[in-house]
């Protein structure tokens, strides 16, 4: 190949030294050649911050960007975070020992945060050199050029001019612009240049931007020449010494999957036609290489009749990959640093010509991956996002709204890994469970669609540069079977059975009034469960079933039903079951003894059984619980009176409860007209044989009532923390803290109540400064069903819509005011602060009226045209006034 007939030329073979030893904790370096290069780990910023000196006998000084281009360093950094400092054995402050030796001193300070220490490091590393007649070193910010001076030493000379020999001084610079242009050595250094000498040898040195530098091409190559000539002299002699560099700019191209970089033969600014080229170098990154290494990289270097051609491919190990943003989405450029070294013969002279040139490709928009690897049947969303370079951080994740940090997305109980790839890349993976909070679901007969929205947020580092990439998730679940629950009445009982799919039944939660049907209470009753159907009988007395009214044939019982998925939180309708059961409650007996059964009944839910007793108080329940009283006395006892009617005996008795005197005034209050709960039951004997039982509702009136029905039909007022009605405020909440027209949210209605047929009528409403609801001073905010006429805007009727929590709108009213402040007069309780902060106390009238016999206006009316209602409205259920709310509200400038 070619590069073997190249070796055939090679007839010296210079000593390159490389050095290598680790200096401290984390601080490697070695000699490359005329180079000494040092490598921090990327460990260190991690720790906190860096700082770079050079270091001399008598100087430390920070190395600024100026400074490295002046004195001959580089300072760059790696994809991994190492940062890379090198420098030419014969910068500013090499330490020289006769120009064999060479000692480069470094010192790195590592500022620590939060603590704010700072750590010390002094490191050194010397190297051998045997340098030619002209070292010519292009680095990326500078070009030096170290040549012989020839200036005969003093004893030699001495011996051939004895008479005129004096110490030579440097006398003037002429550089080539490309016109000359002389200067003094002070106003060289003084431009940025940098100019010293050693016994044996001149260094100068010239960063690329210079003025006075000048751009010439040599085979299509453009190269920036740095040419001058330094002249010595004394009283009688004058000597010149040439120093001269020219590195390239440009010549590197990307071909497919190729990087391309042509470099001239002959650098005719530095050398004439009869140069004789004896041995040329490929390395990267500073380092020679061998055939074998190049050979083994794909590397190849081959040679034309005006230039040297070096291809790599894109993607070398000796390269790397750098992440990029250009237009808020990520890119990739690959970077590999070339070195030709050419060795040349010049008459007598030798010449080493080094140049180390970073090759970067144009960036390459790198669209990211998305591997979905869910599987539905695990309801786990599983993606996996790559694939991204090292330098890529993953930030962030945001959830739909909920934007989560990193350390708080694994807090969570997200299951969130990086993954790492031989080829130097790496991926990161996440696991969302279906049932979280941000994802959604789309419920449909027979299939569950979850979709999940999550944005990534990354960071380029070092330079902490941000971009997003969005990724929709969604998934369906097709085997779901919504399950089923019906029921039919039986003799003293009620059947229920439910149907469900098989693979989701052990997530079902069974729901019989208040309670769950846990599997010890299965056990009570007579069941049937399998795989896909569940059968169940409920006795009527059991305490699950609602009883909603008792008459004389019977009881009408009723059993609610809630079916829900546990596990999703799916919330199925309600079933409800309501049969008619022909059983007797009270019996006669022959023996002179009665029984009787009362059931806790719907529309007295306040009841207790275990309070009820005959005429007699002593006479209390044979047996009782939360929800069924049973008697069983003689009927000479307990109260019970008799009465002759023809050839019968009727005797009779009643169940009472007698309240205690603060709950029979609020029982008076929601039902004036009865003043005391009481049911007559009675029995009828002709001769010896028990003939007929009578169990009724006995009522102040004489008029006939056949169904037995008292109770209490309890309505809330509720303040609602938003304006949905969804939260509301209980009562360890208040006094409510609220400014000054802040709005709040008032809602008034029958949260328990079964009976379409019932409508809540909001008559007045108004706010005071006390507890009493006649207390002064008083606003009105409702009058008459409509907002106060004295000051409309400052109450708000709002229109109720069903929805999970009200399934009869005509059971609840809502309203909306705007907290206010009443006139300022002290005298109303004598508080020094009034003014600034006052609970407010909101009380409301309401009615209850049945639909049906509404349609004369008294509870339905337009605010229009107010109606007051008359005292003995017969179609009014009832009114209530009452106060529930302590709303403290702060006054506000």
């Amino acid at each position: 190949g070619l590069f073997e007939t190249w070796v055939l030329w090679l007839f010296v073979l210079p000593a390159v030294f490389i050095h290598a030893d680790t200096l401290a904790d984390g601080i490697h370096a070695e000699c490359l050649d005329n180079r000494v290069q040092f490598t921090i780990q990327g460990s260190w910023s991690d720790e906190g911050s860096l700082g770079v000196y050079a270091v001399n006998d008598t100087q430390t000084v920070l190395l600024t960007p100026y400074l490295a281009a002046h004195c001959g360093y580089t300072q760059k950094f790696d994809p991994w975070g190492n940062t890379i400092v090198s420098a030419s054995q014969q910068s500013c402050f090499t330490q020289n020992k006769g120009d064999q030796e060479f000692t480069v001193a470094m010192q790195f300070k590592l500022y620590e945060f939060p603590s704010f220490s700072e750590k010390v490091y002094d490191v050194s590393k010397s190297c051998p050199l045997k340098m030619m007649s002209r070292e010519i070193l292009c680095e990326a910010n500078f070009m030096e050029v170290s040549v012989r001076n020839a200036i005969p030493e003093k004893a030699t000379a001495l011996k051939q001019w004895p008479v005129v020999v004096s110490n030579l001084q440097l006398w003037k610079i002429i550089l080539f612009t490309p016109e000359e242009k002389t200067f003094d050595e002070e106003d060289l250094l003084r431009m940025g240049y940098n100019l010293h000498s050693s016994p044996t040898r001149l260094v100068m040195r010239s960063p690329y931007n210079m003025a006075e530098n000048y751009m010439q091409k040599v085979a299509d190559v453009d190269m920036i020449v740095f040419k001058s000539l330094v002249l010595y002299r004394d009283l009688w002699m004058m000597t010149i010494v040439e120093s001269s560099a020219a590195c390239p700019i440009n010549g590197a191209a990307v071909v497919g999957q190729l990087i391309s970089w042509h470099v001239p033969w002959h650098i005719t600014p530095l050398v004439s036609s009869g140069v004789e080229i004896f041995e040329v170098h490929l390395g990267v990154n500073g380092r020679r290489l061998s055939p074998a290494e190049m050979a083994s990289r794909n590397y190849t270097m081959t040679f034309t009749e005006s230039h040297i051609v070096v291809e790599i491919p894109i993607g070398a190990p000796d390269g790397y990959y750098k992440s990029h943003v250009q237009t808020e989405c990520y890119h990739i450029s690959y970077t590999i640093e070339h070195m030709i070294e050419i060795l040349w013969k010049e008459g007598l002279d030798n010449t080493t010509y080094k140049v180390l040139f970073p090759i970067t490709t144009p960036l390459t928009p790198w669209m990211p991956q998305m591997i979905d690897n869910t599987q539905a049947k695990l309801k786990m969303f599983d993606v996996l996002l790559g694939y991204y370079l090292p330098d890529v951080q993953l930030w962030n994740i945001t959830f739909g709204s909920e934007l989560l940090s990193v350390s708080e997305v694994i807090h969570k109980g997200f299951i969130l890994q990086e993954h790492s790839f031989p080829n130097g890349t790496r991926a990161f993976s996440l696991q969302v469970s279906f049932f979280d909070p941000n994802v959604q679901k789309n419920l449909q007969t027979d299939v569950t669609t979850y979709t999940l929205s999550l944005i990534f947020e990354f960071v380029i580092m070092p330079e902490r540069r941000s971009f997003l990439h969005s990724v929709v998730l969604e998934a369906s679940l097709r085997d779901i079977v919504l399950p089923k629950v019906g029921g039919k009445c039986e003799q003293e009982r009620f059947r229920i059975y439910v149907e469900y799919d098989s693979a989701s039944h052990s997530n079902l939660k069974i729901t019989l009034g208040e309670r769950e049907l846990t599997d010890g209470i299965l056990q009570q009753y007579t069941h049937h469960q399998n795989d896909s159907h569940l059968t169940f009988d409920i006795p009527l007395m059991s305490p699950d079933v609602i009883f909603e009214s008792v008459q004389l044939a019977g009881i009408i019982g009723r059993l609610d039903v809630k079916i829900q998925d546990s596990l999703n939180d799916w919330k199925f309708k309600d079933f409800s079951l309501t049969c008619p059961f022909f059983e007797p409650l009270l019996e006669c007996f022959s023996n002179g003894t009665m029984t009787v059964v009362l059931p806790k009944l719907e529309s007295v839910p306040d009841l207790n059984p275990r309070e009820l007793s005959l005429r007699d108080p002593a006479c209390k329940p044979f047996y009782s619980d939360d929800h069924v009283a049973y008697f069983h006395f003689a009927l000479s006892d307990c109260g019970t009176s008799r009465k002759f009617v023809g050839d019968t005996i009727k005797y009779e008795n009643e169940v009472t409860l007698k309240r205690d005197e603060p709950l029979q005034k609020i029982y008076e209050s929601l039902a004036q007209h009865q003043k005391e709960y009481r049911i007559m039951v009675s029995c009828i004997y002709t001769a010896n044989a028990t003939r007929s039982a009578v169990f009724q509702s006995v009522s102040p009136s004489n008029a006939p009532n056949v169904d037995v029905g008292m109770g209490e039909l309890t309505v809330q007022l509720r303040l609602s923390q938003d304006m949905v009605y969804r939260l509301f405020y209980h009562d360890e909440d208040y006094p409510v803290l609220k400014f000054l027209n802040q709005p709040l949210y008032f809602e008034v209605g029958m949260a328990h109540s079964r009976d379409s047929r019932m409508a809540v009528i909001l008559e007045n409403c108004w706010a005071t400064l006390h507890e009493e609801r006649n207390s002064n001073p008083r606003w009105d905010l409702i009058v008459d069903g409509c907002a106060n006429p004295k000051d409309p805007e400052q109450t708000t009727i709002r229109r109720v819509m069903p929805d999970d929590r009200v399934h009869f709108p005509d059971h609840f009213k809502r309203f909306e005011v705007k907290t206010f402040a009443f006139p300022d007069d002290r005298s109303f309780d004598g508080d020094q602060d009034a003014t600034l902060a006052r609970r407010v106390f909101v009380h409301c009238d309401v009615a209850i009226c049945h639909i049906e016999g509404a349609a004369d206006g008294h509870c339905f009316k337009p605010c229009t045209a107010p109606l007051i209602p008359s005292a003995g409205d017969s179609k009014r259920g009832w009114s209530r006034s009452f106060q529930l709310f302590k709303v403290m509200m702060i006054m506000a400038d």
